[in-house]
């Protein structure tokens, strides 16, 4: 909640002396997403300029309109400029931060980043009323979006924070001024875009050299580059994982109906039960009870809340076809990591049927992406079927082969980004196939990075 005024002061300029200066509730980017009383933020864009919206904006009922010009054709008055509207919305952000009386908890990794941040909003929520990024808005104009969001009576604000090159974490960080740090994991998501593992090491260590000196981060027990991060942490450190060393000891039993996850925490031991979730949810779990505890609050009032937690859609879904079969839809994006802890799920399931793995290209592995899709189909061998859809996918089929499984059990449907055509003929094709040859008996795991699309595909084959 802010003021127009708040807006004009960020922007550098006086505030008029003769207008309203009414509430603001929230900011955002995107004009369809104004809901009356609201600030646009007006933002050039790679394929439109946010300033060409103005006028939606202000026909949606937005109270005012941060941008680098103005709509001559509305009320200049509701129409605050300034040369970069970024900038300006950080500042207001950072001002409103600054007058909260919240602890803030900043939320980074390779995966897991959104999951983690719905939990820790549901754990934390036990002990107060708790602001989160709002689906997946963790970059550079997200982070502002979260905060402008901010109510005297937040007592937590979980932000997440996403990166594709050096810097940008410690940019957010500037905004957000967190108060404890989670890294969920290590792993190679985006390594083309980073150059290297180190570099994205480094890029989430951000994070950590942000904290006041005795601010504490909450760790992945599992990740090999635990040394490398315990050392840039200059608070104490609680770390989270399968590893019986962890502070937080987690283990999980996955069924059809979903994961039991059990923790072994300081603070005590629980179970929370996450029906309709498989994957790697202990993890997630285990971040959100291992950052309870490094805030000093009562565990159990946190593992009751996570009882009625629920991922953001297409990750780690459990869902049932019409005829019954098992859908596990992780369609919304990938990386080798998460790839590989997706099979490992589709391993666990206690089906009586076909383990069927429907993979796709993961993008943005720049010169790893060959190496990391073989090593993807060389731990598919488990499914009795593996379905590679898009370019690089082909290197998915060739890895499953050269581990030993049988050509007859490999269908390779290949498509580009680059040519639309022939991926919407692939996605139809691959809808059918599934249609087809499901029984209710199967399991079947639907998995790509978000430019493949499977999401679609996995909603149709669930609608009754």
């Amino acid at each position: 909640m802010f003021k127009l005024s708040d807006v004009h002061a960020a922007a550098g300029q006086p505030f008029p002396p003769d207008i309203r200066d009414p509430d603001i509730p929230a900011a955002h980017f995107d004009s369809r997403r104004i809901q009356p009383g609201m600030l646009f933020v007006a933002l050039p864009g790679a394929r439109v300029d946010g300033n060409d919206y103005i006028g939606d904006a202000l026909h949606r009922g937005a109270a005012a309109t941060l941008g680098s010009r103005v709509d001559p054709e509305h009320p200049t008055w509701r129409q605050v400029t300034a040369p970069d509207a970024l900038a300006a919305f950080q500042q207001l952000a950072r001002a409103l931060r600054d007058r909260s009386a919240a602890t803030f908890v900043g939320v980074t990794g390779s995966n897991g980043k959104t999951s983690t941040k719905q939990a820790l909003a549901a754990a934390l929520g036990a002990h107060g009323l708790t602001l989160a990024t709002d689906r997946s808005e963790n970059t550079d104009v997200g982070v502002p979006t979260t905060l402008s969001r901010l109510l005297p009576d937040h007592r937590f604000a979980v932000i997440e924070m996403g990166a594709q090159v050096r810097g940008e974490i410690e940019s957010y960080c500037r905004v957000a001024a967190p108060d404890a740090a989670v890294i969920t994991s290590i792993s190679g998501a985006h390594i083309g875009l980073f150059g290297s593992i180190e570099n994205i090491v480094q890029a989430k260590s951000e994070l950590l050299t942000a904290l006041h000196d005795d601010a504490p981060a909450v760790l992945p027990a599992d990740s090999r580059w635990l040394p490398q991060l315990r050392a840039r942490a200059p608070g104490p450190v609680l770390t989270f994982g399968r590893d019986p060393a962890a502070d937080v000891v987690v283990s999980s039993r996955v069924t059809l109906d979903g994961t039991t996850v059990s923790l072994q925490t300081p603070g005590g031991s629980g179970q929370v039960h996450a029906p309709g979730i498989a994957g790697p949810i202990d993890l997630v779990f285990g971040a959100a009870a291992a950052t309870v505890l490094a805030l000093g609050l009562n565990l159990q009032p946190a593992l009751d809340a996570l009882q009625s937690f629920q991922p953001a859609p297409h990750r780690m879904a459990l869902r049932r076809t019409p005829a019954g079969a098992t859908l596990l839809d992780d369609t919304y994006n990938a990386n080798a990591a998460s790839m590989l802890a997706a099979l490992d799920t589709l391993a666990q399931l206690p089906v009586e049927g076909r383990r069927i793995a429907v993979l796709g290209d993961m993008l943005e592995l720049g010169d790893e992406s060959r190496r990391d899709h073989i090593r993807v189909g060389h731990a598919a061998t488990a499914a009795d079927l593996l379905i590679a859809i898009g370019e690089d996918a082909a290197g998915i089929a060739e890895g499953a082969q050269q581990a030993g499984l049988p050509g007859e059990r490999v269908v390779l449907l290949p498509a580009t980004l680059e040519d639309p055509d022939s991926l919407s003929a692939a996605r139809e094709g691959l809808e059918n196939y599934l249609r087809e040859i499901l029984e209710p008996t199967d399991a079947v795991l639907l998995k790509a990075s978000n430019g493949i699309g499977l999401g679609p595909i996995a909603d149709a084959l669930t609608q009754s």
